[in-house]
């Protein structure tokens, strides 16, 4: 089974080619495919479809474009699925492979393989690579999205073309290249690389004359095209190919010997000097040996290699610096040695050494160079005792030298400055914890954790193959516990392998006891706690605090004020020490797209260590005070959102706990637009509820659960709406408060009429009416009302809805709640049109639109049931006016629960006056986005009109179909009243058939 993207997109299963479907489907697919394990916000679809100019029902045409794709796949039987992810969706591509991830793995795969020096299957690996091209990639999508994406990826191959060819020429395969190299020259005529490559492949060929010739016609393009000369690295090597240099034959003993290609496009000029004149007694080696298991650094040696491994005329007078930056353990000093040893010829007078973090901090440069100039031949008494003496005596010595220093464990950029070499034809390489970008010109590389295949690759080379693939599974999971860090990995497999008796499984049971974690990952004098410690220890004391209280953040990351919460300080001081934590690679930056600001997380070893110094040094009530400062500031930011939304604090009840604002206000924090900030802040706002509760601050928890129920009424996050409100609930009882449990009733009351769970809502506000009654809360009890009412109008129950109704609206007006008043005399509406007197709504709908003022949504709440009402009384050019009002303000606002119903207004209207293909078309829109929310009640009733457009036009059997369908939801959601009409009507339709058939 495969999804094949380099070509023309094609889904192959068996062999066989499965049509994905029209246009705008291969392109939705497409867009989906290149981010495939992650979620694609349907405006990312909507721009690839439609560009700049999308139509106003574009959001629904996706998710149609979406059901259909998958339809497709469903019905090739395959596992491949596209699941709805807010923003977004998201292909989980099962078993099938995707050939673009496949060409990219077997490029890492013929990268690893020359690294370990077999040149010979690199090549072929990327042979195989490059045979997964059928054409240019997407051809034929329509999408300049998508198109922008396939020259990304037409690069991504030429880059591998030239890397294989560079194989071949280090392989003798010269004469093989040459036709395909004059054929990739003529595509791509302004790629210098390529003609490098072909040059180099006639000279080799003994055609020295059509070598020159190759240059003169890539002078005579890039003047011509682009108005430049060749670049100095193939004006080089035409003069190497014109003195005939030896440097530029083919030395295959010394391609094996070292694994990697020799002779290629961009050959080194001979070392300068000679090495009989040398004014020291031995060329020093200092370089530790490597690390016998040392995986997965190919592209980083690759980076290194092409920054120093020349001859330094590049950089005029500079001296070439690799500043190599990552958190401790991720191996920089096995990056750094590696490296070192691999650029062994390019720098023959020697390799310097030194670990900083052996010498003390305030004299470890003069050290480092006392014992620099000792390995350089100087004896004791030659060596200067004046610091700057020393430094110029060093530099003096190296500054006609190829000598590469290697500075491991530096802290801060003036450790290195001193023991910089004079000369360009030295090189340095440093490793620190943090980023030396204060270093002039230095390469800054930084290094990361390992992915799970080169975690298993470290693992499989320290506890041996087959342990790894009995398990797995295990070894999959413990290269998780262990975060892809290699020291912890070399750890748990050096565990594993002084103990073959132990089973994978073993270990990560062990480790899965997050507070004997780091305990576990001790052994022999390696130990992955004081590796953290060390970078700890040389921080400031306040930022020592923050990383120790950074631990209280339970969400999976947070913003940059909860720094200035833990601190108790103003934004900008929390800002500056949290990004010292940053620094120190203790704490990451991560700036997701969605997400306006920068937001920081912890590694999970990182943490668990944050966490037992928290517990050792903080004493409890300080623990207690910043944690109840931290969510104090997220009880402030959700109640700023709900003012937004609502224009003040309406519609809401409050309790007395805590909030916390910095200073100077939380302007680093300020809420443009509530739901786009609940869309960032959503995990951490659920984390902050259980966190309360879990820490018995019962007020500040269930204040908190209900400011975010009208978060998630709007984007449908029910299942954070019911666990928040069950949390708080718990809590409030156990803690005896009153006040809070009847909030967290009316709650959960209230998302049974969102999720149509009618008799188990009703249960649960009923019991809030009463508790509420009790407190002589009038607000609570006037919101409860109001809700209690819009259950049993759903469930049927006439007799029961005015008076209740009439109640609220008198109690939110003494309290001065007038959004809750208006939403109350809308529920009252409803009441008249279906069970009173229809001419009342009128002037019930006017007030509650005045009364609720800028509160957008609110407002085209009562106008959808002013379409409602003018739909009944026949007014249908009123009522689609209405609704369409509607229907733009909502998705202005990105309210996709009022879309839903709006759509389906829209569809009732058209229905109610006959206008079947219309009224179908709206019905279908709204289905799809009531789908992609879980709004039952909408899907309900779409199924209901659905059922009715069938049996009108004539498809008797389809339209009962669907009524006994939505019968089956509705009385799922105990809508009772509407149940015994559905009957009604398909009793009326069975005993028609059987009058027909006698």
């Amino acid at each position: 089974m495969e999804l094949r993207l380099l070509g023309p997109p094609e889904l192959a299963v068996g062999g066989q080619t499965v049509d994905i479907g029209p246009p705008r489907s291969r392109i939705v697919l497409a867009v989906l495919a290149l981010h495939t394990g992650r979620v694609t916000p349907i405006e990312r679809l909507i721009e690839a479809v439609w560009d700049t100019s999308p139509p106003a029902t574009a959001r629904a045409q996706i998710q149609i474009c979406v059901s259909a794709i998958r339809r497709v796949l469903q019905d090739a039987g395959l596992a491949t699925t596209v699941h709805t992810r807010p923003p977004g969706y998201l292909l989980d591509l099962g078993g099938t492979v995707l050939d673009l991830e496949r060409f990219a793995e077997l490029v890492v795969q013929a990268r690893a393989h020359a690294d370990g020096g077999d040149l010979d299957e690199a090549s072929a690996t990327l042979r195989t690579a490059d045979a997964l091209w059928r054409g240019p990639a997407f051809a034929g999508v329509n999408s300049a999205l998508v198109q922008r994406a396939a020259l990304t990826l037409e690069d991504d191959r030429l880059t591998a073309v030239e890397e294989r060819v560079r194989l071949d020429l280090a392989l003798g395969r010269h004469q093989d290249v040459v036709g395909e190299l004059r054929d990739l020259v003529d595509r791509q005529p302004l790629r210098e690389a390529l003609y490098g490559a072909l040059m180099l492949a006639l000279y080799r060929s003994g055609r020295q004359a059509e070598a020159l010739a190759v240059f003169r016609q890539a002078r005579t393009t890039l003047v011509d095209e682009v108005g430049i000369e060749p670049g100095p690295d193939l004006q080089r090597l035409e003069a190497a190919v014109l003195a005939r240099d030896p440097a530029l034959d083919l030395a295959p003993s010394t391609a094996a010997a070292r694994g990697r290609p020799t002779g290629d496009a961009e050959p080194a000029a001979p070392p300068a000097g000679g090495t009989s004149d040398r004014p020291w007694v031995a060329v020093p080696r200092l370089l530790p040996a490597s690390v016998a298991d040392f995986t997965g650094r190919g592209q980083h040696l690759r980076e290194i290699r092409e920054s120093l491994g020349g001859d330094g005329a590049d950089g005029a007078y500079a001296v070439r610096i690799v500043a190599i930056g990552g958190r401790g353990g991720v191996g920089k000093t096995s990056l750094a040695i590696r490296a070192g040893h691999e650029l062994a010829d390019a720098f023959p007078d020697g390799q310097l050494y030194a670990d900083l973090r052996e010498t003390n901090i305030d004299d470890r440069s003069a050290k480092v160079l006392t014992r620099f100039l000792r390995a350089l031949g100087f004896s004791g008494l030659q060596v200067p005792n004046d610091p700057q003496e020393r430094a110029e005596l060093y530099r003096t010595t190296l500054a006609d030298r190829r000598v590469l220093v290697i500075l491991d464990g530096v802290t801060a950029e003036d450790q290195v400055v001193p023991l910089l070499p004079g000369g360009p034809g030295c090189a340095v390489i440093t490793t620190s914890r943090r980023r030396l970008s204060g270093l002039p010109g230095a390469r800054l590389v930084d290094v990361d954790v390992f992915d799970t295949d080169h975690s298993i690759e470290l693992l499989a080379r320290t506890v041996g193959k087959e342990r790894i693939v009995a398990e797995g599974d295990s070894a999959a999971e413990l290269a998780t516990f262990c975060e892809g860090l290699p020291l912890a990995l070399r750890i748990a497999g050096a565990r594993l392998a002084s103990r073959p008796h132990w089973r994978i499984a073993h270990l990560v049971a062990r480790l899965a006891d997050e507070a004997r974690r780091l305990d576990e990952l001790a052994h022999h004098g390696l130990e992955l706690r004081s590796n953290i410690a060390l970078s700890v220890q040389e921080l400031s004391d306040d930022a020592q605090r923050l990383f120790r209280l950074f631990a209280l953040v339970q969400a999976p990351d947070a913003p940059s004020w909860t720094a200035a919460a833990l601190l108790d300080t103003d934004l900008e001081s929390g800002v500056e020490v949290l990004e010292s934590l940053v620094d120190a690679n203790l704490v990451t930056a991560v700036d997701f797209p969605d997400s306006r600001g920068q937001r920081y997380r912890y590694h999970d070893l990182v943490r668990v260590y944050a966490a037992e110094r928290l517990a050792s040094t903080e004493s409890a009530a300080e623990r207690e005070a910043a944690l109840a400062r931290l969510l104090g500031g997220w009880l402030a930011l959700a109640e700023e959102a709900h003012r937004k939304d609502y224009g003040g604090d309406f519609t809401i009840l409050h309790g007395s706990a805590p909030r916390w604002r910095p200073p100077d206000g939380v302007a680093a924090a300020h809420i443009d637009d509530p739901y786009e900030w609940f869309e960032v802040e959503r995990r951490a706002l659920v984390a902050a509820v259980r966190q309360s509760a879990a820490a018995g601050m019962d007020e500040l928890s269930w204040d908190l659960a209900l400011v975010l129920v009208t978060l998630c009424e709007v984007r449908g996050y029910y299942d954070d709406w019911r666990d928040t409100s069950r949390i708080a609930l718990e809590v409030t009882e156990r803690h005896g408060n009153r006040r809070g449990r009847a909030a967290m009733l009316y709650s959960l009351g209230s998302l049974g009429s969102h999720i149509r769970s009618t008799d188990e809502g009703i249960a649960y506000i009923a019991e809030a009416v009463e508790a509420f009654r009790a407190l002589g809360d009038a607000h609570g009890t006037g919101l409860a009302l109001r809700n209690l009412t819009s259950l049993r109008r759903w469930r049927g129950d006439g007799e029961h809805l005015r008076s209740p109704a009439l109640e609220a609206v008198e109690l939110l007006r003494e309290v001065g709640d007038r959004v809750g008043e208006a939403s109350a005399l809308t529920i009252l509406a409803h009441v008249e049109i279906e069970y009173g007197d229809p001419d009342l709504a009128w002037d019930m709908l006017d007030r509650s639109q005045a009364l609720k003022g800028g509160y957008r949504r609110g407002s085209v709440q009562s106008r959808h049931v002013l379409a409602y009402l003018q739909r009944n009384s026949g007014d249908y050019d009123a009522a689609r006016k209405s609704d369409q009002e509607v229907l733009t303000v909502v998705r202005e606002l990105d309210d996709h629960r009022g879309e839903a119903f709006a759509l389906l207004g829209l569809g009732r209207i058209e229905l109610a006056a006959g206008n079947l293909a219309d009224a179908e078309r709206f019905v279908r829109e709204a289905r799809a986005v009531a789908g992609s929310i879980n709004e039952r009640g909408i899907l309900s009733d779409a199924e209901r009109a659905l059922g009715e457009i069938a049996l009108l036009t004539g498809d008797v059997d389809t339209g009962i179909a669907r009524l006994e369908e939505a019968a089956r939801m509705f009385a799922a959601s105990g809508a009772v009243r509407t149940v015994a009409s559905i009957e009604q009507t398909l009793a009326d339709l069975r005993a028609t058939r059987a009058d027909q058939r006698e």
